[in-house]
């Protein structure tokens, strides 16, 4: 990582309106797009040229100041959001092979405007000038700079400051998520003239809690893909809560590392722990192969896994990476000005995030939300072995058990437009 002087820096954001970061078209991007589409850099600590990168898109509607706005956040710690939310999920557009940029009919963008931003530094194209800043980041640094993202983000957007706001995410967004909308209703009571107007989270494969959120061998169990024999050693000697906690301490057993040894020997390479029915991809550069290696020592690799689920195409992980290193789909960006001494990755970059982060029980802070009549919608993929639909319906019945809540109906499919669409 280059050091870099701030000054420029500071000229260029200080001068610079939104006008100026306006993405005139993207590379390879399908003709009549009828929405705007903005990137950049917001600079979140100026002493030490520390600066968040995002991608906004407005909605796709004839007055996008009439819907909502969205924040996302990748979790991780340390995926990028820009390539799985936006490029990998719910963005309005989709790579090819070729490059070229196909609509994507389920972007979230039909009904709200969205935010991608990638966070924490060391991110995506997310940096900072000083390389002591990419040690030690936990849970409360990147709260404070996602906080401060979004404060001077509405510096350059007045126009959405009385939005209604919605933060989403997933995996370590669990994290992410529920500690930026602490801050935000703390904002709020210091600053009561003009309030954000945090209307909601939404959590998606949520960490949670150690001790429930990651659980892999039962589910893996009733899925056939591991044997009775390796599930009951999992459960006695290396459980998955323990498993998590030992290695944010670094002091795994022994016996441990050989029941893990022998559960991903099982599962073989072509079994994705975050989605077990997913296509393996046979692309040439076959990024996929360096993610189902070591899978269970890295949380962040889960996320690869679970987001490329949404994707018909299972080498579109491949096609993202190519596309955000194309020198020109950097510079539609605006993205990679400082030109970062490394090539875009989905997840890793430069940080260093403290482990002791990760075993922080988040539950009683979404029940603080919840008391603060801030709404919390948890949803899962049930196909994710590391974060399972189970233990995520373990969490959502504690919080209702703790807050008394009741069912507003009764247990059914959900179906948009009801079964008179399914019959159309």
């Amino acid at each position: 990582m280059k050091l870099l002087l701030v000054f420029p820096l500071l000229s260029l954001f200080f001068f610079c309106s939104a006008s100026c970061e306006v993405i005139k078209a993207l590379s390879g991007q399908p003709a009549n797009v009828g929405f705007k589409q903005y990137s950049g850099y917001i600079l979140v600590q100026p002493q030490h040229g520390r600066a968040l990168f995002y991608y906004f898109v407005e909605a796709d509607s004839a007055n996008p100041l009439a819907n909502p706005l969205t924040l996302w956040l990748n979790g991780g710690p340390g995926c990028s959001s820009l390539g799985f939310g936006a490029f990998m999920e719910h963005g309005p557009f989709q790579p090819r092979e070729d490059r070229h940029l196909v609509k994507n009919q389920y972007s979230w963008n039909l009904e709200s405007n969205m935010l991608y931003l990638e966070s924490p530094i060391g991110v995506g194209f997310s940096y900072s000038n000083t390389s002591s800043d990419y040690l030690g980041l936990n849970d409360a640094t990147t709260a404070k700079d996602n906080m401060q993202f979004l404060l001077n983000w509405f510096e350059e957007f007045p126009q959405y400051r009385n939005s209604d706001l919605y933060l989403s995410g997933e995996s370590y967004a669990g994290h992410y998520i529920p500690q930026l909308a602490d801050l935000i209703l703390d904002y709020n009571k210091r600053f009561s003239g003009r309030p954000i107007k945090l209307k909601a989270i939404a959590l998606g494969n949520p960490l949670l809690d150690p001790d429930i959120s990651v659980i892999n061998a039962e589910f893996l169990w009733s899925h056939g893909v591991i044997s009775d024999e390796t599930l009951l050693l999992s459960k006695t000697v290396c459980n998955a809560s323990r498993h998590l906690k030992e290695s944010i301490h670094q002091n795994l057993s022994k016996e441990c590392i050989h029941v893990l040894n022998k559960l991903e020997e099982e599962m073989g390479s072509y079994t994705d722990p975050g989605d077990l029915i997913l296509p393996i991809c046979f692309s040439p550069t076959l990024l996929g192969q360096t993610f189902f290696q070591g899978t269970h020592n890295r949380l962040h690799w889960k996320q690869l896994a679970m987001s490329s689920a949404v994707a018909t195409d299972p080498c579109r992980v491949d096609e993202i990476r190519q596309y955000l290193n194309t020198p020109k789909v950097q510079e539609a960006l605006h993205a990679n000005t400082t030109h970062l001494s490394s090539v875009w990755e989905f997840c890793g970059g430069h940080l260093s995030y403290q482990r002791e982060s990760i075993g922080i029980n988040i539950i009683p802070l979404l029940s603080k939300l919840l008391k603060r009549s801030i709404p919390v919608l948890l949803f899962n993929g049930d196909q994710d072995s590391k974060i399972p639909l189970t233990q995520t319906r373990i969490i959502a019945n504690m919080l209702a058990k703790e807050l008394k809540l009741v069912p507003f109906g009764s247990y059914a499919p959900w179906l948009v437009g009801g079964l008179s669409h399914l019959a159309k």
